[in-house]
């Protein structure tokens, strides 16, 4: 018989024909997307920037030298200061004009012309606040001599987009497809309002606690939310305060307490404000709403310095630290940098889109900044009219200013709407509103009930915002004269700034603009109508807490309440616990010889004192019945509290930590409220120390329940949690559970980690020690365990002796270009706290160089 009569046969060779043509098929797929590939990796390194030549540039007077050392950290020659910002100009483009695009797009509310319909959004509630019309007014009123140096800076950036269209811009812009506009100095202003807004956070914590009042009660509240207290460790001691004089003001804000307006707040305004603010602000791009609601949601936003002077240091000099704590991203907040022009020799950090060296040093002086948290922001109830034009305010009514805005948008229409102003600010519950019933129509919802009129007052919504002609003058200062005096100028954000100068003296000073009030402490919103509640003023400068040559010998600031008991102004209420600050100084307090390596090592500390204080009354209350919990429970009370990458008792306490919020108030606050306070880690754990601490508590008993719960219920229940949570993570071995198995620093790329095949090429990550109270910070997200999304993104260490043993690196790379070999090429160096060196001398800078690029004039 023919043999391919065989149904079987038959089906056999159509198999082996059909295998050989997918096969063939398989093969030619593989070759097209090869050869795709090649072709998208050559299109794409055609925008690597050259960093070696000579390139005629329109701009600058003379020729501009930049030398990038063997760390790609890049060293700007050039004969006149406006020169050097020129060069700087242009090496932040090179490296980073993604960012500085994505950013100034954020502060300008112009997201939708490049993501569409997703940012609409965001873009009206950037648009609300007018982070871009206070840039304009500031820009307007600017000195002549700073918009000289910021359009020096501004024509760097310019001339590299003149050089650089089509293939040869960042990758992003070919993705997006759009090319930058030309920059202004408008552009440089409006990233200095967005960075004050990162560090300012004040009207999420009034919303909160106006939140918890309707929730729980007053007295609730303030068990809650328990302020730092008065007689903790403050940056500037009882022994050293300077005098101040008792003034109208001080006396009136000490006769109001916060809660005297609670009861008109809560007639006056519906439930669930700050959800309506999460809610509203959580859509579109990720990485604007992490920035928006970042200082909002989590306490990750913080920072180290310390400075000592020279008889605790080996060379007799002094020798300062510094390491801020921001939100993660990619490319890194950071971009070291160093320009020479003569006398004007400076190097440190600086922040892409911005015209100065924001810590560092220059040949005389170094400085390091760490957030105040002051309060400059308020929230203000407002009463308007039938018409939604006119306010109330002492019995009159007052028209509102009324502003036009239009988004337009990608692929889709153009949206308008009005911004209305009162006295105090923009109503940004007008955006918030309006993007909840958005929201709520796209997704079929019920639209929420509308938050009542509310406005912002922030002091860097004013006109005179001279925050930027402060830095630019610091950047020049030879002296602690100098160097006070140019911070007269700095108004938002507060920072606590630490000096340090090579005569061997050491100071610290908190400029900004700090609000003096006719009531209350600014921890709630107030009514606008009645005038009772207005700003009457700021701080004086010289009366801002500030020290000069302490006895001591040392200074140290880490986000912890400035000053001590008997300081006659509010400057906020929002202090965190000082863990931090209490183990620098007590890494400092009796040593002698310091060295960058002592520094180094105190960088690279994870000793947590918040688990040392607080782990023993877990371990009274805890009663473990399994046999999981009971080891978990020996090991921890073997723990030496090192949050340290390997350690699985720290994973255990930090699980631990994490479900006490739940366990305990979950049942008084619902699953929104609880989720917003769990991230309040110093509240927390205070809240914890209280309830813990006494032979009773209401708090631990869950009402849903008939029976009465103690303490040691919730307490036990949140360990088992914990360790369940952990041995689903990580398996049943206990001993060999780590805690960066389970933490790691996540660091999305700006603007395109949403997009699935892309984030494996543009984003990175890498397990990491330390929580949120320990010196090498490792804050985690509550709503994402246990990302940690908040890290030191810049380090660095300054000797002011002869010897310049001076170090930095940031948390990435220089480049945020992903096919340069400096994208992410300080990760594991930042990781294992390992510095760079901070080279200032030509020869040193010139050998290994990696690249020498001279601008000339065109």
């Amino acid at each position: 018989m023919f043999p391919f009569g065989n149904p079987a046969i038959l089906q056999s060779v159509y198999d082996c024909v059909m295998r050989r043509r997918l096969v063939k098929a398989s093969a030619l797929l593989v070759a097209c997307l090869a050869i795709a590939g090649t072709g998208a990796y050559v299109y794409v390194r055609r925008s690597l920037p050259d960093i070696d030549g000579q390139l005629p540039v329109r701009g600058p007077s003379s020729s501009i030298d930049i030398v990038r050392d063997a760390d790609a950290v890049p060293h700007i020659f050039a004969a006149t200061v406006p020169d050097a910002l020129f060069g700087l100009g242009f090496v932040h483009a090179q490296d980073r004009l993604w960012q500085m695009e994505f950013q100034r797009r954020i502060g300008h509310g112009r997201l939708s012309e490049i993501f569409g319909a997703a940012t609409v959004d965001q873009d009206r509630f950037l648009r609300t606040v007018g982070f871009g019309r206070a840039a304009r007014t500031a820009w307007e009123q600017m000195p002549e001599w700073a918009k000289t140096r910021v359009n020096a800076y501004v024509a760097g950036i310019n001339a590299f987009i003149e050089t650089h269209q089509g293939a040869k811009l960042p990758p992003e812009f070919t993705l997006l497809r759009f090319a930058p506009e030309p920059w202004s100095g408008v552009d440089v202003v409006v990233w200095v309002k967005m960075m004050a807004w990162d560090l300012s956070a004040n009207y999420s914590f009034e919303l909160f606690r106006d939140d918890l009042v309707r929730a729980v009660g007053v007295e609730q509240m303030q068990q809650l939310m328990p302020a730092a207290a008065e007689d903790g460790l403050s940056i500037v001691r009882p022994t050293n305060t300077f005098t101040t004089k008792d003034t109208k003001d001080t006396k009136a804000m000490k006769d109001f307490p916060s809660v005297s307006s609670v009861s008109s707040v809560v007639e006056s305004s519906p439930a669930g404000d700050s959800a309506a603010l999460f809610s509203a602000l959580s859509g579109g791009v990720p990485a604007v709403r992490d920035f928006l609601l970042g200082g909002a949601r989590l306490e990750s936003l913080g920072s180290n310095n310390w400075v000592v002077d020279g008889t605790l240091t080996a060379t007799g000099q002094p020798l300062l630290a510094n390491d801020p704590h921001l939100g993660t991203k990619l490319p890194s907040t950071w971009y070291l940098a160093h320009l020479s022009a003569g006398d004007f020799d400076v190097i440190g950090g600086t922040l892409p889109g911005i015209p100065a060296i924001a810590i560092g040093r220059n040949r005389f002086i170094a400085w390091g900044v760490t957030n105040v948290s002051a309060d400059v922001e308020d929230l203000y109830r407002e009463r308007l009219d039938a018409t939604g034009r006119f306010a109330a305010f002492r019995e009159a009514q007052e028209p509102l200013t009324i502003v036009h805005e239009t988004v337009r948008v990608k692929d889709g229409q153009a949206v308008t709407f009005d911004v209305r102003i009162t006295r105090h600010g923009p109503l940004v519950s007008d955006a918030l509103n309006a993007s909840n019933a958005d929201r709520a129509e796209r997704l079929g919802s019920p639209t929420p009930a509308p938050i009542a009129p509310l406005a912002l007052r922030w002091t860097a919504l004013d006109a005179d915002d001279t925050t930027l002609s402060a830095f630019l003058q610091v950047n020049e200062a030879r002296n602690w004269n100098d160097f006070t005096e140019a911070l007269r100028g700095f108004v938002v954000p507060s920072q606590n700034f630490v000096y340090g100068d090579v005569a061997g003296h050491i100071g610290y000073y908190a400029p900004g603009r700090i609000p003096m009030r006719a009531r209350g402490d600014g921890s709630l919103p107030v009514d606008g109508w009645s005038g009772e509640a207005e700003w009457t003023g700021w701080i004086p400068f010289e009366e801002l807490p500030h020290l000069y040559d302490p006895p001591e010998h040392f200074i140290v600031t880490a986000n912890n309440r400035p000053t001590a008991r008997g300081y006659l102004y509010t400057l906020g209420v929002d202090w965190p616990e000082p863990f931090r600050a209490a183990r620098i100084t007590e890494l400092l307090r009796g040593r002698t010889m310091l060295t960058p390596d002592d520094f180094a090592r105190i960088q690279g500390d994870t000793v947590s004192l918040q688990a040392k204080a607080l782990l023993p009354l877990l371990v009274q209350h805890a009663r473990p019945e399994s046999a999981a919990g009971k080891q978990a429970l020996d090991m921890l009370q073997g723990w030496d509290a090192d949050v340290s990458a390997a350690s699985p008792a720290a994973a255990i306490f930090e699980a631990w930590f994490l479900q006490l919020t739940e366990a305990i108030t979950g049942d008084e606050l619902g699953p929104v409220a609880t989720e917003a306070y769990s991230g309040r880690f110093s509240f927390v754990t205070r809240f914890l120390m209280s309830t813990l601490g006494a032979d009773t508590s209401p708090w631990c008993d869950d009402v849903r329940s008939a029976r009465a719960e103690t303490c040691a219920d919730a307490v036990t229940a949140a360990l088992q949690r914990g360790v369940d949570d952990l041995a689903e993570r990580l398996g049943d071995d206990m001993p060999s559970w780590r805690w960066d198995a389970v933490h790691r620093a996540i660091f999305p790329h700006q603007g395109l980690d949403t997009i699935a095949p892309l984030r494996w090429l543009l984003s990175r990550s890498v397990p990491n020690g330390g929580d949120w109270s320990t010196v090498n910070v490792g804050s985690v997200s509550t709503g994402q365990p246990y990302d940690q999304r908040s890290v030191a993104g810049h380090r660095t260490i300054i000797d002011l002796s002869p010897a310049n043993d001076s170090r930095f690196i940031i948390d990435l790379g220089q480049s945020g270009h992903p096919l340069s070999p400096h994208y992410d090429d300080f990760l594991e160096d930042w990781q294992k706290v390992r510095h760079r060196k901070m080279r200032m001398e030509r020869a040193e800078i010139e050998n290994g160089a990696k690249g020498r690029l001279r601008l000339t004039p065109q």
